[in-house]
């Protein structure tokens, strides 16, 4: 095939015709009669030897794509600017826009009350201070299956493959269209700067297995965009996910299937990517990143909010909604330590009758298959592990009612099938997060008994805790897996505590409570401070922060805590925390009383006012 030429005259540059370029006038426009001229432009450098001619206009056809997409991308910016300047007019003080109490619309004739230990409106404490929107039910935006991928997303997706390769290998990146994009050169790293630590290796590895293209492209450029996606992820799940090379298929395979979804679904990924690659830089966000993280925060706010129920009984393509009104939660509760944990709090207060929907009848929905079932989606578990982690490290019950088994024999199921639960996500070991669960609706049983718990089923709920067996999260990295085995351990101390202090009714001078503080805080003295495990650690260091007395302890506690500079930042998860736990010191020491787990639930609600 010839190269188009580019000394050739404007006539046959514009017909796109080839020109034989015969000077002063080619041979094709004198046998036509036609004018012919050539226009040559300045050359780019003195080094250049040949003179070209002025490139044709492009077709009329190529033109009116240009200008509609310059038209879609001008009217894209314009909205945001639109939408942030409104917030900056209505916030005031306040950090997040505010949504008029719309109500979520749900059957009738299912006692959801029943299923919901919270109203099920949105809480009247609303995290927002902007106008309010409307409450038109929510679009299903279902993902594109990935085995319907053209060839080029077929091309992304061996591309950014997690199978070994050599790193020395180059790699070629098609776009949409199919075509080779010539911007494939060496990606620069967007890391934060920070001291080695000793998982530096295993983080790198995992980034280069995530997104192995080593490249760097032009933003500017549509085709480029699921690059950078990609590249942002891998920055920042190191930072957010306790084991992310466990998680890296399975959320790699979730990002390209919400980015070709829709053009909806692939802007709210590359806007969660842009913040994902913020924070990975810094903890804390510039007057650009939080108006993201603003205008992220409202879009899913309102994408639960606006959920309506269109059918009864539930069927398929309804639950599919209820789903499709949850997707990108998962990412915003990961972004949670830049945001106050009230945010947190109300977005899953609100968000909890559309998880229920998202079950066929019966009700309630069952707790160990939530956690045992492997979805494409990680929706309804994430929604259900952070419902019982928010729970126990604020004192407030349970948002959702689950049927919750318990047995030894049910935890072994979780060593049999690795990729079954969130424990890669949170730290927390899955067995743990069915036992709080089940404590919480012994506990509800009890209370409205009026009774205390049988003697017998605590003992052998001291027992079963001991016996829980936990398989160690792996690594390349001896150190970083010991730390990892001191997050599960440490969650195993503040199972403990959780059943002498909450179900048992215990205070922090118990022998049992005391003895179970002294050994969380003997297993967390045994490593040291680093990101990772001690982000890990904030809720069951709150739980151990509850049973904890001396004021040396205290300080051990609060050093970790503060360890991570975001969280010495107001209105941050991490510093809402350890204002809940100094106001349960402060008013214990002033009372001069030994704390108790109420104590918990009510210095949340002065902090939090959730």
């Amino acid at each position: 095939m010839s190269l188009r030429s580019t000394t050739g005259c404007s006539t046959c540059k514009t017909k796109r015709k080839k020109c034989d370029e015969t000077k002063p006038k080619c041979l094709r426009c004198t046998e036509k009669g036609l004018e012919c001229q050539y226009e040559y432009i300045e050359p780019r450098s003195s080094r250049s030897t040949k003179s070209r001619t002025k490139p044709a206009p492009r077709p009329p056809s190529e033109r009116a794509k240009a200008l509609a997409k310059q038209q879609l991308r001008s009217r894209t910016i314009r909205e945001f600017v639109d939408f942030t300047e409104t917030l900056e007019k209505s916030t005031g003080s306040s950090n997040h826009p505010r949504v008029s109490s719309p109500e979520i619309t749900l059957p009738l004739d299912v006692d959801w009350e029943a299923l919901l230990y919270e109203s099920v409106t949105a809480p009247t404490l609303d995290p927002f201070t902007t106008s309010g929107t409307s409450s038109r039910s929510l679009a299903s935006q279902h993902p594109a299956p990935l085995g319907l991928l053209t060839s080029g997303q077929s091309s992304l997706d061996a591309l950014f493959s997690l199978e070994a390769t050599d790193p020395g290998q180059s790699y070629t990146l098609l776009n949409p269209s199919g075509l080779i994009s010539d911007s494939l050169l060496e990606l620069a790293s967007d890391s934060r700067p920070s001291d080695k630590g000793e998982d530096e290796e295993e983080i790198e590895g995992f980034k280069a297995s995530f997104c192995e293209a080593r490249l760097v492209l032009d933003r500017r450029v549509d085709s480029n965009s699921m690059v950078f996606v990609l590249h942002s992820y891998a920055q920042f799940m190191p930072l957010s996910i306790f084991d992310p090379v466990k998680a890296g298929h399975r959320t790699k395979q979730t990002v390209i299937g919400r980015y070709l979804a829709s053009p909806i679904s692939r802007s709210r990924v590359v806007l969660i990517s842009e913040v994902a690659r913020r924070l990975a830089q810094s903890p804390n966000l510039d007057e650009g990143g939080k108006k993201m993280l603003l205008s992220l925060r409202s879009q899913i706010w309102q994408n639960v909010s606006n959920y309506q129920v269109g059918e009864w009984p539930l069927s398929k393509e309804e639950r599919e909604r209820a789903r499709a009104a949850l997707v990108h939660m998962v990412e915003l509760v990961n972004m949670s330590t830049v945001a106050p944990l009230a945010y947190t709090l109300r977005i899953l207060q609100l968000a909890a009758p559309v998880f229920l929907c998202s079950f066929p009848p019966p009700y309630p929905p069952h707790l160990p298959d939530i956690l045992l079932t492997i979805r494409d989606d990680i929706i309804l578990e994430h929604f259900a592990v952070s419902d019982v982690v928010t729970s126990i490290m604020t004192g407030r019950p349970l948002l959702c009612q689950y049927y919750v088994p318990w047995s030894l024999e049910l935890c072994d199921e979780f060593m049999k099938n690795e990729n079954s639960g969130l424990r890669w996500l949170f730290g927390i070991p899955d067995q743990f997060v069915l036992l709080f669960a089940y404590m919480d609706g012994l506990m509800k049983e009890v209370k409205a008994a009026g009774k205390v718990v049988d003697p017998n089923t605590i003992k052998r709920l001291e027992g079963d805790i001991s016996k829980i067996n936990i398989s160690p999260c792996k690594s390349r990295d001896p150190s970083l897996t010991i730390a990892r085995l001191v997050v599960q351990e440490c969650w195993r101390q503040a199972v403990f505590i959780y059943l002498y202090m909450a179900l048992c009714g215990a205070d922090a001078f118990d022998p049992r409570v005391q003895k179970v503080q002294k050994g969380f805080l003997k297993l967390m003295d045994g490593t040291k401070p680093s990101r990772n495990p001690d982000v890990f650690l904030i809720p069951p260091m709150v739980i151990a922060g509850v049973a904890t007395t001396k004021s040396t302890h205290q300080q051990i506690i609060q050093s970790r805590i503060l360890f991570m500079p975001e969280f010495e930042e107001a209105n941050t998860s991490g510093n809402d925390s350890l204002r809940i736990l100094k106001d349960i010191w402060a008013r214990t020491k002033s009372e001069g009383r030994p704390a108790r787990w109420q104590d918990l639930r009510e210095a949340c609600q002065r902090v939090t006012g959730v």
